[in-house]
């Protein structure tokens, strides 16, 4: 197909400069007149710009205005392409999901060995499983003693919401840290009691500052029961010492 033909094909598939280029492209790559290397790249830009559908819509009618046109070969590179895109595009979405996950629930430490989850929307499972995961692995990296879940932002917990906490928590008390729940509305309060929740293995705190108060007395206990640990080891070293001495 000469030059002339190709561009008469090419003008009667946009009146736009930049995609004209591009299909010339194409047909150039598709017939042999150029090289075909940038073929996937170029039905790529045409994809991005016009859509699947008007693409397959314009290779038909090159095939219609040209019989030796394969469009078969074109349409498969085009699918492929586009099946390309969709995948890049599905993973783009998981991480934009994952990101927004985060932000929805932010685990934070507020004081030496606590964090604080603020749990805020409504939970899928999904969702529920990515803050279970994310919470256990900040609960272990940081070696927490005590983790606030604060549920204000939650608006309702069901039989399955319910599920998933009490699983996260014994999650949780099985990393060796305590749980403080908080934000627990009267109105969930007696929707958990009716659907017979039980969240016994945890404190439950009237409110955030109650929590952090009582996250904070657990801490410093802790604390002083490893000082008195090694003040008695230290002083069992010290009385075996005395006793070589003497012999």
């Amino acid at each position: 197909m000469d030059a002339g033909k190709v561009m008469e094909i090419v003008n009667g598939l946009t009146a736009d400069g930049r995609q004209k280029d591009l299909w010339r492209r194409v047909m150039g790559g598709a017939l042999g007149k150029e090289a075909a290397d940038g073929l996937f790249e170029t039905l790529r830009s045409l994809i991005e710009e016009l859509g699947e559908e008007e693409v397959g819509a314009k290779i038909l009618h090159i095939a219609g205005e040209h019989a030796s046109f394969p469009a078969v070969d074109i349409l498969r590179a085009a699918l492929k392409v586009s099946g390309e895109m969709r995948r890049e595009n599905e993973h783009v979405l998981m991480q934009l999901r994952q990101m927004l996950s985060e932000l929805a629930t932010p685990i934070i430490r507020i004081w030496t060995d606590i964090l604080l989850v603020a749990m805020i929307g409504n939970l899928d499972g999904q969702r529920a499983q990515n803050i279970a995961e994310r919470l256990l692995n900040r609960v272990s990296s940081v070696r927490a003693k005590v983790v606030l879940v604060d549920v204000t932002g939650v608006p309702m917990i069901d039989t399955v919401v319910g599920g998933f906490l009490m699983e996260m928590f014994n999650a949780i008390k099985f990393l060796g840290a305590e749980v403080i729940l908080t934000g627990i509305k009267p109105e969930v309060a007696h929707t958990l009691v009716k659907l017979g929740v039980d969240f016994q293995m945890v404190t439950v705190a009237r409110d955030l500052e109650d929590a952090l108060r009582r996250g904070i007395a657990i801490t410093m206990e802790e604390r002083k029961r490893r000082r008195q640990l090694a003040f008695s080891l230290a002083g069992g070293r010290l009385e075996e010492s005395g006793e070589d001495d003497e012999l």
